[in-house]
């Protein structure tokens, strides 16, 4: 893969996250149909407006929190996916704007292996395995 399309996927990635987590008047995600209330479950991702993600993200040990962790502080990721074969979630901390991502690369562990935090997304991000050079 060309040096120039390994920064462009993972900036592309955090632009998609934060146009698909949008909201639109009304409150539907800008990406999606209005949800009816008979659609929406308890484990639908929302925005982590009523905890404090930047005590959460602050208090994060690369390669010991675990994405477990993260899940019972902020709630289901509002992305849980795979980039390049490795395993990221992100969760979207604030609705107003500008928002606020976490992002975060999972080892096969389920540890924090590398961290993406209230940055610009017109910074690229490569998710890479900080953990692998301890």
């Amino acid at each position: 893969m060309s040096p120039l399309a390994r920064r462009w996927l993972p900036a592309s990635l955090v632009l998609l996250c934060a146009v698909a987590c949008s909201k639109q008047p009304g409150g539907a995600a800008a990406s999606a149909p209005a949800a009816t209330p008979s659609r929406q479950t308890a484990a639908q991702p929302a925005y982590v407006d009523t905890v404090d993600a930047r005590s959460v993200a602050r208090s994060l040990v690369l390669c010991r929190t675990t994405a477990d962790t993260l899940r019972r502080q902020l709630g289901e990721p509002t992305r849980d996916g795979m980039v390049h074969g490795l395993h990221v979630m992100s969760w979207s901390t604030r609705s107003q704007t500008p928002q606020v991502f976490l992002a975060i690369l999972v080892d096969a562990r389920g540890v924090v292996a590398d961290i993406y935090w209230d940055v610009p997304a017109e910074i690229p991000w490569v998710p890479t395995d900080q953990c692998a050079r301890r």
